[in-house]
């Protein structure tokens, strides 16, 4: 009866530490809820200013990003695409108020957010499609989001700006950071060919120019961006920087309901595996065990 009862004892201990050891390795060995969630589908962010300007006449704008998950993807990379569209105006037929829009195909570390492939960037009625290197990440950030700087990519500029860690909130349940980024004013006609980088006006040649003040608001275990407010001021300017026209003003913020429902899509699509809490409770369980499993041991060797 002894011997049964150490046996007992020992065995509720080795399950014990099976478990302490499982809750503590498994978030690391199982796939983790720390990268891209591939159930999340896809994503949408509505960005609006309804005093913008277009052309020097007031105009409601809004530019809308919209990312899918696109086969193939697997545990390590995602495939996904990015259509980028502004409006801005009040014409009754859409085409008319259309401003920009680009599509963008590239495969990305689901971790780091970091490209793995060229962006094909499909301007619309542009042919063919340009191969454009996607510089420091752009929708999904490293994960977990580190509280440090972070180069985040710019389709304007097709390059990254730095966007610098200012606090971290809690919206819909979950931990957000949040990062200011700066794109100083930029003369785009020297980064890129494009055939509206130039603008020749009262007989001067003028080019195209962007600058943009833009606030990311990033989920931190996925990295995942869920809310962008943002300044932008696209315009011509002569040799010297000084603006002639204006192409493209606002002030644009998103939603703050479309902010949380966004937030709160990305933790419904995380693996189960990847909760926290289960583990430690798997963790605080195991160690109950081995105590009582220790304990049980060292009665039954006293009794013997």
């Amino acid at each position: 009866m002894l011997r049964f009862s150490r046996s007992l004892a020992a065995l509720v201990a080795g399950v014990g530490i099976a478990l302490v050891i499982a809750g503590m390795l498994a978030p690391r060995v199982l796939l983790s809820g720390e990268r891209l969630p591939l159930a999340l589908g896809d994503a949408t962010w509505t960005i609006t200013d309804p005093d913008g300007m277009r052309a020097g006449e007031s105009a409601p704008v809004t530019r809308q990003l919209h990312l899918e998950v696109m086969e193939p993807s697997g545990d390590e990379r995602a495939a996904i695409r990015v259509g980028d569209s502004v409006r801005a105006g009040e014409a009754p037929g859409d085409f008319e108020n259309l401003v920009s829009a680009t599509t963008w195909s590239y495969e990305l570390d689901r971790v780091s957010g970091e490209a793995l492939s060229p962006a094909q960037a499909q301007v619309i009625f542009a042919m063919p499609a340009a191969q454009v290197a996607v510089n420091g990440v752009w929708l999904k950030f490293p994960s977990p989001a580190p509280a440090s700087d972070v180069d985040v990519f710019d389709p304007v500029l097709r390059g990254s700006a730095v966007a610098r860690f200012v606090d971290t909130q809690e919206i819909g349940g979950r931990t957000v950071n949040r990062y200011q980024q700066t794109v100083a004013p930029t003369n785009i006609a020297q980064r890129y060919a494009d055939p509206r980088n130039t603008l020749t006006i009262d007989g001067e040649r003028t080019f195209f120019t962007h600058a943009a003040e833009r606030e990311l608001l990033v989920d931190e275990q996925t990295g995942v961006v869920v809310g962008i407010n943002e300044r932008v001021d696209d315009y011509y300017a002569d040799a010297e920087g000084n603006g002639v026209q204006n192409v493209l003003t606002y002030d644009g913020r998103m939603d703050e309901a479309q902010v949380t429902e966004l937030v709160q899509r990305v933790g419904q699509a995380q693996p189960k595996a990847a909760n926290p809490l289960l583990w430690w409770i798997v963790t605080g369980v195991g160690a109950v065990l081995a105590l009582v499993g220790l304990i049980g041991s060292v009665v039954s060797a006293r009794r013997n």
